[in-house]
């Protein structure tokens, strides 16, 4: 006896039900922090794993750390609901789920967008794609060619500034449906936490706009305007191409703690390798990290916030020769302006969130508006504090500042 198809009804936003119907050769869902825009991208993940027999799709995170905190626990919640948990076969391994009489789905993300390559696939989502490169947009689109498919691109984002997604996936064209929402319209989210973004955020502001609204920003004072990622993002060089390798470390717990890896080639140029960002890790994880970031780079220090002398110590004790940065503002502002009038500094495409920074981080305005140029908001800063002190490190020699303890 033929079993019957079970009915699921799954409750979603107007927003979500455009997106998730949408029949565009490419599909944006751009809003706000928690409008429910990585919930949909899965949703229709597996939707298109279900309905295209024999076909490889690829769903597609920035990073695999955002991959694993943000869609997976909607991948498992929405698979079980409709049924699929139980069906599919999943290799964590090789980053695979393959469902009995539909397709496989590739669970990748664009740490290194090479990696990309070489799939031919016939869909695919993309979540947080103002954290990738162009390049990896660019390979992705590159791979949909399989006949079988639907060869359909869906894309889900916050903007985070005016980078390259304003100008390739900002404005409605052929072949490209743009769905907004702002967070407001997450009708799951409690009243006390939208009231908390209007009371921290302040209503109207740059970064209300951006995180809440979804808008792109062309945000005003920025720090370093010579930032430019088409220019500045590349393929760093290998390891024993470098002279020096240090790593600045910004603390931190409820905000974000960061390790950035900065090093100096020979031609004087300036790279910063790798991040490590995290919120909300213990000091031993962060030892850990530290061990594995000598290991990798050979970093010959770490030039860390003075305000945690226990932190540095627990650092020298792991075995990771750690001093109090020159954590000066202005002096490694300076220090980077100057890299970057110089063209003298590059970043790899892995250290999305201090790419993001950059397109952020601002001096403060005064009350009549105007900009001042002595002091930055104390946003989007924590990437930028490693940064300087790595910079600043490099340029000044590192160990000069010491601090002592008991």
């Amino acid at each position: 006896m033929r079993r019957q198809p079970k009915t699921v009804e799954i409750e979603a936003s107007n927003e979500q039900l455009q997106f998730l119907s949408s029949t565009a050769s490419n599909v944006v869902f751009q809003g706000g922090a928690r409008s429910g825009k990585t919930w949909a991208g899965v949703l229709k993940a597996l939707l298109m794993l279900a309905e295209q027999p024999g076909v490889v799709g690829m769903y597609v995170a920035p990073t695999y750390k955002q991959l694993g905190q943000a869609a997976e626990p909607h991948l498992v919640t929405l698979g079980d609901k409709l049924g699929m948990v139980r069906r599919w076969q999943r290799n964590k391994t090789e980053g695979t789920i393959s469902l009995p009489g539909g397709g496989t789905m590739l669970l990748r993300s664009t740490d290194n967008p090479e990696g990309l390559l070489g799939a031919t696939l016939g869909w695919m989502v993309g979540d947080e794609v103002g954290l990738w490169s162009q390049q990896a947009y660019n390979y992705l689109q590159d791979r949909l060619s399989d006949p079988r498919g639907t060869r359909q691109a869906y894309f889900t984002f916050t903007p985070k500034g005016m980078n390259w997604t304003s100008r390739v996936l900002g404005t409605p064209r052929e072949g490209l449906e743009i769905i907004r929402a702002t967070t407001f319209q997450n009708r799951t989210l409690p009243q006390d936490y939208l009231d908390r973004l209007r009371r921290e955020h302040g209503e109207g502001s740059l970064y209300w706009r951006q995180e809440v609204l979804g808008e792109y920003v062309a945000w005003e004072g920025l720090v370093y305007p010579q930032f430019d990622a088409a220019h500045h993002v590349a393929e760093p060089p290998a390891g024993e191409s470098l002279l020096r390798v240090v790593v600045g470390v910004d603390w931190g717990w409820t905000n974000p703690g960061v390790m950035l890896v900065v090093g100096l080639d020979a031609a004087g140029r300036y790279w910063v390798l790798e991040e490590v960002y995290e919120r909300q890790r213990g000091l031993d994880w962060w030892v850990t990290q530290g061990q594995r970031l000598r290991d990798k780079w050979g970093a010959s220090v770490f030039l860390c916030d003075p305000a945690e002398p226990g932190n540095i110590d627990a650092l020298r004790i792991g075995d990771c020769q750690a001093v109090a940065a020159n954590n000066r503002v202005l002096p490694g502002i300076t220090a980077v302006a100057s890299r970057f009038a110089a063209d003298e500094i590059r970043f790899a495409e892995a250290c999305v969130e201090t790419i993001a920074e950059l397109g952020m981080y601002i001096w403060k305005q005064r009350s009549d508006g105007t900009i001042r140029n002595d002091e930055p908001e104390k946003v989007n800063d924590h990437g930028m504090d490693a940064l300087r002190y790595g910079v600043l490190g490099l340029l000044e020699g590192a160990g000069v500042y010491t601090i002592e303890t008991w």
